[in-house]
């Protein structure tokens, strides 16, 4: 009997040595720790793991912040969320950052200072100064995402729907059907909103949604000025699709 595909891909941390972390950026400065933190994401213990996540996310996406390490990091945590392997505490919490990571609306420049996703007046993003982090982690996660879903393929879980809104762009065709299906999970109103964003979204057609885009996404959340319509949808539909997994404290 084959295993399903998650079974079969190898380990999610090969190669991480070959990265010298100590000399990359994270949100608090050398990413020296990032390697020991990735490794405690497959620890025994579900304590140490959930500590190690946490302490990721302050590094990695720093008060909505990518960094050098962020982008670095994208491969090995695309690995570790397409398998089952890896405890499912820690697979769907992964993807929910990975997702996060492509949302960020700001990164960090080589002097530490940030720089913002900003827009024209006809919705055009602005360029910023190399290196661009921000759209080398979203780039990153979108060209690792395919292999998440391949991964999951049967799954029907929030965390995937917030990677679909993140990164709708060359996703495999089914992923479209996925997505419609959760559109109609029983008891689930508020992960079927997101579905719905993510079907919206897949389809290039954000002006299909049937809901309002918001000046204030939330808590600290202001939509910056020309923002297109489908990067307000794809942050609420991350959102609905969290909150619909854990509540309002979040995965992290």
């Amino acid at each position: 009997m084959e295993l399903p595909r998650a079974w079969q891909r190898p380990d999610p941390l090969r190669g991480l040595d070959r990265i010298s972390w100590a000399e990359v950026y994270d949100g608090r400065g050398g990413a020296g720790r990032v390697p020991r933190l990735l490794r405690d994401l497959v620890d025994p213990s579900g304590e140490v793991r959930q500590n190690a996540l946490s302490q990721l996310a302050e590094r990695l996406l720093t008060d909505d912040t990518v960094s050098e390490a962020s982008f670095c990091a994208v491969p090995f945590l695309v690995e570790l969320g397409a398998s089952y392997k890896v405890a499912g505490d820690v697979r769907d919490r992964v993807i929910f950052l990975l997702a996060a990571m492509a949302l960020a609306g700001k990164g960090f420049t080589e002097d530490g200072r940030r720089t913002h996703r900003r827009w024209n007046a006809l919705g055009r993003e602005l360029p910023r100064t190399a290196p661009d982090w921000l759209t080398q982690t979203r780039h990153a996660v979108a060209q690792g995402a395919p292999k998440i879903f391949e991964a999951l393929a049967s799954e029907r879980v929030a965390c995937l729907v917030a990677l679909a809104c993140a990164v709708p762009d060359k996703l495999p065709s089914f992923v479209h059907g996925l997505m419609t299906d959760m559109i109609d999970l029983p008891g689930e109103e508020m992960l079927a909103d997101a579905a719905e964003i993510a079907v919206a979204l897949l389809k290039g057609s954000p002006e299909l949604l049937g809901v309002e885009v918001p000046k204030v996404l939330g808590e600290g959340l202001v939509r910056p000025a020309h923002q297109p319509r489908e990067i307000t949808a794809a942050l609420m539909g991350y959102r609905f699709a969290l909150v619909s997994a854990y509540g309002d404290e979040g995965a992290w």
